[in-house]
């Protein structure tokens, strides 16, 4: 590990949070899934923080009472001006569903949804409370959304500054990696007449995602997407014990 932890860039996956109806459940799948460890709250001060080598890696919070429902993953993205950057999801045509621009005096949270509804979060912060680790065993290695349209590439480009680079040649359901500034951010997939809903999903780093198939299983969770070779390499796709889906990756080395 290294002694510097790492520091997310603006533009980039800077949390990764599981917002589910039983945390203490959550907890031990996860832990015993990744050997995730569960130290102290996530960048809001709320939920626990899962750490891998002893960085923080991702979060898993308690749903509302009242609004529980089946569990899911969000992702959060780093910015250096939350107002700003709602000002330009709005010039856009995205939308903020959700915005507290001064949450604890150091931080601001929103929720937003790009022009084709697919939503996420984005968090301003000055400190530490973000990620710590990023591509290693058990930490979120790339994010890639499964994009409603691929024409949601210029909503993008406008609010954070992607790049888009096209790693396959077919015209429908392409594939694009995102880049900000020679920092690799992840992918984009034209999810066009597929089946799963648009949805942002992170991916988290294990050394082999074949061995961990049957553990899944093992632990009450389910196999949405065998491991392929993919563009970021070796991936699977699973639902957990509280039916949230979450991807694997392998990275080429």
């Amino acid at each position: 590990m290294s002694e510097t932890p790492y520091d997310p860039p603006a533009g980039t996956t800077c949390w990764f949070e599981l917002s589910s109806p039983d945390p203490a459940a959550a907890q031990e799948f996860y832990s015993a899934l990744l050997g995730w460890e569960f130290d102290g709250a996530g960048p809001l001060g709320l939920g626990s923080a899962a750490h891998a080598d002893g960085r923080r890696v991702a979060g898993v919070s308690e749903q509302p009472a009242g609004q529980q429902g089946p569990a899911f993953w969000s992702v959060y993205f780093r910015v250096e001006d939350l107002s700003a950057h709602l000002a330009a999801v709005d010039a856009a045509d995205g939308q903020s569903l959700m915005a507290i621009p001064d949450f604890d005096g150091t931080a601001g949270v929103a929720l937003v949804a790009d022009t084709a509804g697919t939503a996420f979060g984005v968090l301003q912060y000055d400190d530490d409370r973000g990620l710590q680790a990023h591509g290693g065993p058990g930490a979120v290695g790339s994010a890639e959304l499964f994009a409603g349209s691929p024409a949601v590439r210029d909503f993008y480009t406008a609010v954070f500054d992607w790049g888009f680079t096209p790693l396959s040649e077919q015209e429908e359901q392409g594939y694009w990696a995102i880049d900000r500034a020679e920092t690799r951010v992840g992918g984009l997939f034209d999810a066009t007449g597929v089946s799963v809903p648009p949805h942002w999903e992170a991916h988290i780093c294990v050394p082999d995602v074949d061995a961990l198939v049957d553990r899944v299983t093992e632990l009450g969770g389910d196999v949405l997407a065998a491991p392929h070779d993919s563009h970021h390499g070796r991936v699977g796709r699973f639902i957990d014990a509280q039916n949230a889906a979450f991807t694997l990756v392998t990275p080429t080395v």
